[in-house]
C-alpha cells in the first residue's frame, strides 16, 4: 500500500485543523513520511487554504455560540426557571468544548444555591451586564 493511502489523511488532519507544523507531522509519524513528501502533500492537497477555511469556519461556530449564548443569559436573568438556567449551562459547556473558554465551576457546591446569584456570577465572568 502505498504511503498517501496510509498517511495523507491524518498528516492533513494534523496539518489543518491541529495546526501542527510539517516537522512536528513528521516526528508524529515516526519518520514514515518525509518532511518533504508532507510539503509536497501539502501543496498539492492546498492544506493551507484548508486550514485558514477550517480556522474561519471555527471562529463563526464560535461566534454564534456565543451570541446564543448572550440571549440565553438575558433571558435566563429576566426568568431564572430550571430550564433556562439548564439552557444556559449546556451552551456554556459547548463554548467550553470549541473554545475552552473556562466555565464557571459552581463555587456553591453542598450549599443552597440562588439560580439568580449563579446566573449573575456566569455574566459577570463572561463580561455580561
Amino acid at each position: 500500500m502505498a504511503k498517501a493511502a496510509i498517511y495523507f489523511e491524518e498528516a492533513q488532519r494534523l496539518y489543518v485543523q491541529e495546526g501542527l507544523s510539517l516537522d512536528t507531522i513528521a516526528n508524529i509519524l515516526g519518520g514514515k513520511v518525509s518532511r518533504k513528501t508532507l510539503y509536497n502533500w501539502k501543496v498539492a492537497g492546498d492544506w493551507d487554504t484548508k486550514r485558514k477555511n477550517y480556522l474561519k469556519d471555527t471562529e463563526d461556530i464560535q461566534n454564534q455560540l456565543i451570541q446564543l449564548f448572550r440571549t440565553m443569559l438575558k433571558e435566563a436573568l429576566k426568568n431564572p426557571s430550571a430550564q433556562n438556567v439548564n439552557a444556559v449551562l449546556r451552551t456554556a459547556g459547548a463554548i467550553k468544548l470549541w473554545q475552552g473558554v473556562k466555565v464557571i465551576k459552581e463555587e456553591t457546591e453542598g450549599k443552597e444555591t440562588n439560580l439568580k446569584d449563579l446566573l449573575k456570577a456566569i455574566s459577570e465572568t463572561i463580561g455580561e451586564s
